[in-house]
């Protein structure tokens, strides 16, 4: 029996190679055909011939400067916004150090949407811990001595960035109601300062008033939900007094979709696939991640799940039943409590397979592909 399972993932694998290849040779013949002087830096050949939806206008809010899935997740993004998938209205950094938004504006920069606002965190976790410190490729340089990435914004010019909490309130006073969709793959600080922020130049209303009337619907990386083990996951222990704050001021009428660690725990994107996918291109900000740092310290695809549910709705992912969550505070024991009530505003994701784990890191590593071009643009 294992031997046939073995077989029947390594052909569903080959499966999903094909189509990644054919992707990639879909879009190479249709870069023959782009403007030679184009300045596009990523692909969105595969969104071709997706069905055309609305965009989904989204806030993306990250602990970039530690795990790299958060890299992944926001490579990915910037192949959404190409592929007219996503509309995305700004990305709030609420990691603090200002070379956290460094990476961000490398990343923007890099592939082809360098006027993103970048919201700053001042007041977030102090010291957490770093697992790979790759926010160091800011400061990395070529043989001739000048950095090697461009960046459009210089450090001064984000640390007088907007505050975190007051970019979101920016995006959302401007928002129509009901429109916004938040990613949220970091800590829970920036999250619990919109909620108690209040009135100010942007709105009448306060944080948890906006929420309650412009965003549709949260999508998180956060708890556990075994019948043995509640607890919240690192990103809501490491600031769990925010994030209690966060779980308690979020109104009801709004969408919580949790993605807990367990369905992320499978999806091993292993130093050695990621620098063979990218083989054939001399500078990229993933690949001089790898170059440059120890990243096999058990890092998983964790993140990337919030943003494909976001993208692609709930036919992406096996839900539990609707009910409602309730966030015990006890530091670094910090609990996540579901009970099922089909009025309830929230739904976790359920961890899948050997196969599902496969489908979704190639989903991943597919992106990580796709090179430049313009699509007829």
């Amino acid at each position: 029996m294992k031997s046939i399972t073995k077989t029947f993932i390594a052909i569903a694998a080959v499966m999903l190679w094909s189509v990644s290849a054919n992707v990639n040779a879909q879009c190479e013949s249709h870069s023959n055909l782009c403007d030679k002087k184009s300045n596009q830096t990523s692909c969105c050949c595969a969104g071709m011939n997706a069905q055309k939806k609305e965009p989904v206008k989204m806030i993306l809010d990250a602990d970039f400067g530690s795990s790299t899935d958060d890299l992944f997740t926001l490579m990915m993004l910037h192949h959404y916004i190409d592929e007219g998938l996503v509309d995305l209205k700004g990305i709030i950094v609420d990691r603090m150090d200002i070379n956290n938004a460094g990476v961000v504006d490398i990343f923007n920069t890099y592939y082809g949407h360098p006027d993103i606002p970048i919201g700053i965190e001042r007041n977030g976790v102090v010291k957490p811990r770093v697992f790979i410190p790759y926010n160091g490729i800011c400061n990395l340089k070529d043989k001739d001595g000048k950095l090697l990435f461009k960046r459009t914004k210089t450090n001064d010019e984000l640390k007088n960035s907007l505050e975190d909490y007051k970019l979101y309130r920016k995006i959302l006073s401007e928002a129509e109601n009901n429109s916004i969709s938040i990613v949220a793959i970091g800590f829970a600080t920036s999250l619990a300062e919109l909620m108690k922020s209040g009135a100010d130049e942007y709105s009448s209303l306060t944080g948890a008033e906006l929420v309650q009337q412009k965003v549709k619907g949260v999508y998180i990386q956060s708890g556990r939900f075994e019948p043995t083990d509640s607890l919240c996951g690192y990103n809501m222990r490491a600031a769990s007094a925010q994030s209690k704050i966060f779980y308690d001021m979020l109104p009801k009428n709004v969408d919580l979709n949790m993605s807990p660690s367990m369905v992320g725990d499978g999806m091993n994107y292993l130093p050695e696939d990621v620098l063979a996918d990218l083989k054939d291109v001399e500078i990229n900000p993933i690949k001089a991640v790898y170059e440059n740092y120890k990243c096999d310290t058990g890092q998983r695809m964790w993140d990337s799940n919030c943003l494909v549910q976001a993208v692609y709705g709930d036919e992406a992912y096996n839900l539990s039943p609707r009910g409602w969550v309730t966030f015990v505070d006890k530091g670094e024991e910090s609990l996540m409590l579901f009970k099922e009530d089909k009025n309830g505003n929230a739904r976790y994701q359920i961890w899948g397979d050997s196969y599902f784990n496969m489908e979704k890191l190639m989903d991943i590593r597919r992106h990580n592909r796709m090179r430049k071009c313009c699509c007829g643009k």
